[in-house]
């Protein structure tokens, strides 16, 4: 038996209690959380030259093919030249509550295109702040939770700041200059709870807000150390069970810390075969419900978290079983059953079991490579 109401709230509208985001509780009074809507019906990707590749869920367990468009055919201004690649694709909501599509872009004009319909074009480009201000420098990655979209990428001595939307639209600048740590050095990943606390990391420093990513309430809340030195820099991060995880670019490396004491974290867990590649942005990494999937290259990682504890499952496993049948997989999401993945050379796989093994999919989506993958399901899981 599950709850119905808290509160008077149906159970469906309840997205966090007291903080906790609804799919990171298991029961209340000792009656289960009911389980969530089913997964995706929406799988959309991000590819070179413009082209996004879409599938329904039913078709692509059906086996059938994915379709692609150019996101900016008979759009207009601002949009990227044709040979603009995606490189970030996201999914929440507009202002209104209704679904959107966020994708950035590897430019600086526009970095952020929007769109309701991911199964065809043309997007939406943005490229000035709500105030009409020019935005000026690109964006790495992007989430939505608890109606708030947060955004983060490229800084310099200009610019130190992170954007933040609730409608997807209207984007603010935050500058976060003064916050103690913050260097030069760009910003990679970005999460949420789903309840309002938002993490990024710069370098070794992870900072938050518990205040949904707000002006003026970002800090830093805790420098990564091993053995008492700096383990390199943190381009990734998970969310799930509870759980925050933060992976290194270069070594492999991945810490795991529960979000009740996130100055209280496990030592280093060190992926093999695909170090170099698995950790270099937040394109690599999804989880749900505890169990994560880490790819790169010509390889996967699968493990689950709770808190300071990993358990392994594969590491640095051949990802196919045979690599030479398909480009190095770039990206990976799920929607709490279904994992799909996509390549460079536009190879397109999905997974039912929590990534242990992979169905190819569509080869060589839109004839380009593609750069990520998104469901139309809200974050996190």
């Amino acid at each position: 038996m599950a709850y119905e109401t808290t509160n008077g709230v149906a159970a469906g509208s309840i997205e966090a209690i007291n903080g906790v985001a609804k799919a990171s509780i298991e029961a209340i009074n000792g009656v289960a959380t009911p389980a969530a809507a089913s997964g995706a019906t929406l799988w959309v990707a991000g590819g070179n030259d413009r082209r996004v590749g879409h599938i329904s869920n039913t078709n692509l367990l059906a086996g059938n093919d994915w379709s692609d468009y150019d996101a900016f055919a008979g759009g207009s201004s601002p949009n990227p030249s044709s040979s603009v690649d995606n490189y970030y694709l996201a999914y929440g909501k507009d202002g209104s509550g209704n679904g959107l599509w966020v994708a950035l872009y590897e430019t600086d004009n526009p970095e952020i295109t929007i769109h309701d319909d991911g199964t065809s074009g043309p997007w939406t480009g943005i490229n000035t702040d709500e105030d009409g201000a020019n935005l000026s420098i690109r964006r790495f990655a992007a989430e939505w939770g608890n109606n708030v979209w947060m955004a983060v990428g490229k800084m310099s001595s200009t610019y130190k700041e992170i954007w933040r939307s609730t409608n997807g639209t209207d984007w603010e600048v935050i500058d976060i200059s003064g916050v103690t740590g913050i260097t030069t050095e760009g910003i990679y990943t970005i999460r949420s709870n789903g309840a309002g606390t938002w993490w990024f990391a710069q370098n070794n420093r992870i900072y938050t807000s518990t205040q949904d990513g707000a002006s003026g309430t970002w800090s830093l809340m805790h420098t990564l150390l091993d053995g008492g030195n700096d383990p390199g820099k943190i381009r990734c991060m998970a969310y799930t069970n509870n759980t925050l995880l933060v992976g290194i670019i270069n070594n492999g490396k991945f810490y795991t810390a529960s979000t009740s004491d996130l100055t209280d974290w496990s030592g280093a867990t060190t992926l093999s075969s695909h170090a170099a590649l698995c950790f270099d942005d937040q394109r690599h990494i999804a989880a749900a419900a505890g169990r994560v999937v880490v790819v790169g290259g010509q390889f996967k990682s699968t493990f689950d978290i709770n808190g300071k504890t990993t358990t392994m499952d594969e590491s640095g496993a051949d990802f196919s079983g045979d690599n030479t049948a398909h480009g190095n997989v770039f990206g990976v999401a799920t929607d709490g059953s279904t994992w799909v993945a996509c390549c460079i050379t536009g190879d397109m796989f999905y997974s039912t079991n929590g990534g242990d093994t992979w169905v190819a999919s569509t080869t060589n989506v839109g004839s380009e490579d593609m750069m990520h993958v998104a469901a139309d399901v809200y974050l996190p899981l």
